[in-house]
């Protein structure tokens, strides 16, 4: 085959506005840039980007703008540069599309030329999937040939994912002289245990037979599988999304592939910095983990706030120039995270963690403070929290996970249960939840995980008689009352009034609305 060479990287979650700063919007935006920088002085083929180009479905026109100008620049920088525009293929992710709908900001990339968006189609009906030769005309299709290699996507299929591996073996043809790869945005279970994901199964692990390189994107953390046969690979997020991801080795993959008979990949792993501290990693905010600090024993949260400055000093937090602005665009000015612990001599409704955050950034040059007192414990009022700070995420996977295991019935299909809950959730935060489909996927997941189930056809011109013993006591009873009812109509205190429903508040104006 030609040699080729490509990056691929996922979860930019371009527009995201971490708490509420704008520094951190801009955070997004320069590791997407350092990127494709790289694919510029790597020469590279092609970009893969295997999801959640965007944070948010809903956009604002900002966000848009700036991530139009990233693109056209990049295209333009590369053509005059390289002689040849490298092009972005996409797939579209959880946080770019809702479930099932048919056009996104995406989409609208692709019509402008920006992307190629690359989406096979899936029939229901005979559960069959096509991967359609992508069209420079219409800009749809759902495989793109670049040089000998072969390039097919999909988008988010959400709880849906590990039913469509079947269809995807029948849908790609055998090997043979093409390097082929499939963009597929899904986390495998294990990898990230806050999330759920998709098992190891035998229809996934024998895609291999026709797939070189599996392109992964959802779970924000970098890994690859299998150790002996590398084939999956997941580059993790580009900046830190959650304080849980601090841990996480994240970045972009440079994968290098020759070879004829057997093909030859050289993948090399671009980790993110914790800063901007080393040229050959990609720039992120610095994030500075402050060891928690002990307030035992004091009186006040006044001295707190004190003994907390004195040892944030010790730990080499920079002071502030008090005659200079903090450059808030230097990465290395950092988001500094502790937690405040002990035992102390006053009440836990003192703790003013937003005094301690205001006094902490006027004495230090830092972009911003993260706090948490949960393992704070007052005597006076036996105030604590035991639990460590978790993610609305991990909270919803909890509650859910409760109210399956309740159910004895479902307790084995529970991977599947909290797949199918999260795309739910997804869809119904959306202003317009679209009931119907979600309607059609929970009848097609209940088709394919519960037996013997049949969905419910109701005929409006016939009236459905489930107990007709019960029936018939019901219409006993209603004749009993018309007869009570009409023996006592001249005790009928409404008697006086023509329309009791206007003095029934039922919530409305006038107008219709609440």
């Amino acid at each position: 085959m030609e040699p080729i060479k490509f990056i691929h990287v996922s979860d930019l979650h371009l527009g995201k506005r971490q708490y509420n700063l704008t520094e951190r919007y801009n955070d997004y935006f320069r590791a997407f840039q350092w990127v494709l920088d790289l694919a510029i002085s790597e020469k590279v083929d092609f970009l893969l980007v295997s999801g959640d180009l965007f944070d948010n479905k809903n956009i604002n026109p900002s966000v848009l703008s700036d991530v139009f100008y990233s693109i056209r620049d990049f295209k333009e920088r590369s053509s005059l540069e390289l002689n040849r525009e490298i092009p972005m293929i996409c797939i579209e992710g959880n946080h770019d599309n809702p479930i099932y709908t048919t056009h996104s900001w995406m989409s609208f990339l692709a019509d402008l030329d920006l992307i190629v968006l690359l989406a096979g189609d899936y029939n229901k009906d005979n559960k069959e999937l096509t991967f359609q030769p992508y069209s420079t005309s219409n800009h749809r299709g759902g495989m793109i040939q670049i040089k000998d290699t072969l390039i097919y996507g999909l988008p988010y299929y959400g709880s849906f994912t590990k039913h469509m591996f079947p269809a995807i073996y029948q849908a790609i043809p055998q090997k043979s002289n093409k390097f082929n790869i499939l963009m597929m945005h899904f986390g495998i279970e294990g990898q990230d245990k806050l999330k759920p994901g998709i098992d190891l199964s035998p229809n996934l692990t024998e895609l291999h037979d026709k797939i070189d390189y599996l392109a992964l994107g959802h779970y924000h953390k970098n890994y690859i599988l299998k150790e002996q046969d590398q084939w999956i690979f997941n580059p993790g997020s580009l900046e830190l999304n959650d304080l849980t991801e601090l841990s996480y080795i994240r970045g972009a993959f440079l994968a290098e592939i020759s070879g004829s008979e057997y093909y030859q990949k050289d993948i090399k792993i671009f980790e993110c910095d914790n800063g901007n501290k080393d040229i050959g990693m990609i720039p992120n905010r610095e994030f500075h983990q402050v060891p928690s600090i002990d307030i035992t024993g004091m009186s006040s949260f006044e001295k707190s706030i004190e003994h907390i400055l004195k040892r944030l000093k010790q730990y080499g937090l920079p002071l502030r120039d008090q005659n200079k602005e903090i450059n808030k665009s230097d990465l290395n000015c950092p988001i500094v995270t502790f937690r405040i612990i002990g035992e102390v001599g006053f009440s836990r409704l003192e703790v003013n963690l937003n005094k301690l955050k205001e006094e902490i950034l006027k004495k230090y040059a830092i972009l911003d403070i993260r706090v948490s007192s949960k393992d704070l414990f007052s005597a006076l009022d036996l105030i604590k929290i035991e639990e460590d700070e978790l993610t609305i995420d991990s909270i919803e996977r909890i509650v859910f996970s409760a109210l399956i295991d309740q159910n004895e019935a479902y307790k084995s299909l529970k991977p599947e249960i909290l797949n199918l809950l999260n795309d739910f959730k997804e869809e119904m935060i959306l202003r317009k939840p679209n009931y119907i489909k979600l309607k059609e996927e929970l009848i097609q997941w209940s088709e394919l995980n519960i037996k013997d189930f049949k969905e419910l056809k109701i005929d409006k011109n016939k009236t459905i008689i489930e107990n007709p013993e019960k029936t018939s006591l019901e219409k006993k009873n209603k004749d009993e009352k018309e007869i009570d009812e009409k023996d006592n109509q001249n005790f009928n205190i409404y008697d006086d009034f023509d329309d009791l429903d206007s003095f029934i508040d039922d919530g409305f104006d006038e107008s219709g609305d609440d």
